[in-house]
């Protein structure tokens, strides 16, 4: 990892924050916190890289991410109406694409799924076991899930 690497992840923990403590409070996700998410993942692409191919190579990889994790969505909800993904999930895991890219943003939601499971089980004695079916806050694994991709990637020179 590089000074830059150093600065762009103590700039994506200062964006994760007020998404973190957003979704817990309130289960949703601003959309200006997932704007500033994929700005500043854009900006950091175009720093490393100043180059018009690698801005129209970030911007498609998110509309790729949102096209595919949109679609999945809206193939579940057709399946199992309870089944659903949150508008500002898609819209986080769409701004983490332009950190991570496609297929490191698909890695963050299997990461944040593994999380949240974790999360469910280790607090189920406390809340009277565990109830499926119960909507939960996917901020905060998402977040774990983009550090642990981003970090990830920084280390093997990505």
């Amino acid at each position: 990892m590089d000074g830059l690497d150093f600065i762009a992840l103590g700039l994506l923990v200062l964006l994760l924050l007020p998404i973190v403590l957003i979704d817990l409070r309130e289960s949703r996700i601003p959309n200006i916190c997932n704007l500033a998410l994929g700005v500043c993942g854009l900006a950091l692409a175009l720093v490393r890289n100043p180059t018009l191919q690698t801005l129209g190579f970030s911007l498609g990889a998110a509309v790729v991410t949102f096209v595919l994790l949109a679609g999945t969505a809206w193939l579940m909800q057709k399946i199992d109406r309870n089944a659903r993904i949150g508008w500002g999930d898609l819209k986080f895991l769409t701004a983490a694409s332009l950190w991570v890219g496609v297929q490191g943003s698909l890695i963050v939601l299997i990461l944040a799924s593994l999380v949240a499971l974790v999360a469910t089980l280790a607090l189920a004695p406390w809340r009277g076991g565990v109830k499926w079916r119960e909507m939960r806050p996917f901020g905060p694994a998402l977040a774990v899930g983009l550090i642990a991709v981003t970090v990830t990637a920084f280390i093997r020179g990505a």
